[in-house]
């Protein structure tokens, strides 16, 4: 026999031993594999998944947020007409908003849970706190809500009171519960946009929430199964519903238009998917 066939096949010796029992390729096993004298070890449950599509690829002129004017630009352009002063008309903060709740670029953004006013300086801290994490030609933002438009007197510190109205000092933005305030869009991932943009939410005056465009849909589906599913046939709206106990003489029209709902600052209720959250009030203090 040929020595050299003879050496081949005393070579092959460990391959076909290892061929009698043969193992196969699970978690606790991996495959371990030799490169370049270095070793790696392959586990088939650690893929890397291909990530999502990309949407609203078209970018606007400009990526970042605009700078919001401190006075509308009606009063800016020397108007004769003195800026006129209103009340403070709290309903426009009151109650739930009905059409701004969607995400138009259905990706991420932040949505308000109760009813506040922003003024300037929350629209600079969104501008700058968003601004530094967007990257050029690819991400972009926008703003959801008007520029500062309504009028806040103040008679100032130290005076006495009396002597009518005070001027105004600075213009704002009523909010409502459920409006969207400002959309992220472009080549980027939940993943990497939460984290600032739940800080940026967490620095407006009233609470807010950081929501990609599935969890608003799964906000939405489980509270109507919550109120779908519960047990308890009484309820503050069934009360007003069926005048019981003639209740509908002692409470306002805001009880009977939004049944108790984003009306009280201590009440239950107060927040948007207040079901659904947990989240707790801290009370009267």
């Amino acid at each position: 026999m040929n020595v050299s066939f003879w050496k081949k096949v005393c070579d092959m010796e460990p391959l076909l031993r290892s061929l009698r029992n043969p193992t196969f390729l699970t978690t606790s096993n991996p495959c371990v594999t030799w490169s370049a004298g270095k070793k790696y070890k392959y586990f088939p449950d650690r893929d890397l998944k291909a990530p999502p599509e990309v949407k609203n690829l078209v970018m606007p002129e400009r990526n970042r947020l605009p700078i919001m004017p401190k006075v509308p630009n009606f009063w800016q352009t020397g108007s004769q007409m003195r800026p006129p002063r209103q009340t403070k008309e709290l309903w426009r903060m009151r109650g739930e908003e009905t059409v701004h709740t969607d995400l138009q670029l259905d990706q991420f953004g932040i949505v308000s849970l109760s009813g506040g006013m922003l003024r300037h300086p929350h629209f600079e801290v969104m501008r700058l706190g968003i601004g530094r994490h967007l990257r050029a030609n690819e991400t972009f933002a926008l703003y959801r809500v008007d520029a500062p438009y309504k009028p806040i007197t103040n008679h100032g510190q130290g005076k006495r009171m009396g002597g009518g109205k005070g001027s105004i000092s600075e213009y704002g933005t009523p909010i409502k519960a459920g409006r969207v305030i400002v959309e992220i869009g472009g080549g980027a991932l939940w993943e990497e946009v939460q984290p600032w943009l739940s800080s940026v939410a967490k620095k407006l005056p009233f609470d807010a929430l950081a929501v990609n465009s599935s969890m608003l849909a799964k906000l939405r589906k489980d509270e109507q199964v919550l109120m779908e599913t519960n047990l308890n046939p009484v309820s503050f709206e069934w009360l007003i519903r069926n005048n019981m106990m003639d209740c509908q003489r002692k409470l306002s029209l805001y009880d009977t238009k939004w049944f108790g709902k984003f009306v009280y600052l201590d009440r239950h209720l107060n927040k948007k998917w207040q079901w659904v959250t947990r989240s707790k009030y801290r009370g009267k203090k």
